[in-house]
């Protein structure tokens, strides 16, 4: 089985350099499935530093062949997060509350090929509100019904990742780590068969801190609160596409490639 796998996707200018490279790599790299994180998809409340999905956006992305959608700290940004976290195709983080909107696993199926899709945010992203996601992903291991599993780890923290990867080595087939949107040179498979890189990297604009025009989150991190005169924008200047390409042998990875590489300017 071959996955492609998407690092953060950052606004109109990821979105746009989606829609631009990605009919190249699907024909180049044939996946039975592509998975993508799109908490940074939109600005949805950009005077409060606030990003998200909305339905219009995900729906481009499904449009060019995305089969799912994961989240990480910004799933919960979203205005009408009921409706965006009800999608049948998105992810949120699953150790999350339980009563929050939205589910934190997904089975993939086409034809004869299943891939279960697991999204975790680790307690570096989310300190007060989450679970230790290394339960949550156990109990969703005892679960699961023989598919291969993926998981997104979201987190700033590389040992959060890490030892969860070492810890479930063998009896999941990749975790790929977001959250960063820089792209790290570690992706390796572990001794019992699972594919890990730290953090993919991110599809958005270069020039500047994260996908995003540095102004406004200066001024957040100087402040310790939004500042009033600004507003989160995206940056300009060519675009990171960054991704995994994953083969996978039943449950476990044969082979993974991490690619991260500089594309035209999506935006001007």
């Amino acid at each position: 089985m071959k996955v492609l796998f998407f690092g953060d996707v950052v606004g109109e200018p990821g979105l746009r350099a989606l829609e631009r490279e990605l009919p190249a790599l699907l024909e180049r790299f044939a996946p039975d499935f592509v998975v993508a994180n799109g908490e940074n998809l939109d600005l949805t409340l950009p005077e409060q530093g606030r990003a998200g999905m909305t339905l219009a956006s995900l729906e481009r992305l499904f449009r060019l062949g995305v089969d799912a959608v994961t989240g990480g700290n910004h799933s919960f940004d979203p205005p009408d997060l009921e409706a965006v976290l009800g999608h049948p195709r998105v992810l949120r983080p699953l150790n999350y509350s339980p009563l929050a909107p939205g589910r934190g696993s997904l089975l993939l199926e086409k034809g004869e090929k299943r891939l279960l899709v697991v999204n975790v945010v680790g307690r570096s992203a989310l300190p007060l509100a989450v679970e230790d996601p290394l339960p949550a992903l156990e109990r969703t291991l005892v679960q699961e019904e023989g598919a291969p599993v993926l998981v997104d780890f979201h987190s700033e923290s590389v040992f959060e990742k890490m030892a969860a990867a070492y810890a479930l080595d063998g009896r999941i087939a990749a975790l790929l780590g977001t959250h960063t949107h820089v792209p790290t040179a570690d992706a390796r498979i572990l001794p019992r068969g699972t594919a890990y890189v730290s953090d993919v990297g991110m599809v958005g604009a270069e020039d500047g801190m994260q996908g995003y025009d540095p102004a406004f989150l200066v001024a957040a991190y100087r402040l310790r609160l939004p500042p009033k005169s600004l507003r989160l924008a995206y940056a300009k200047g060519p675009v990171r596409v960054s991704y995994v390409f994953l083969e996978l042998h039943g449950t476990r990875a044969k082979a993974i490639a991490h690619a991260s590489f500089l594309g035209e300017g999506a935006l001007s």
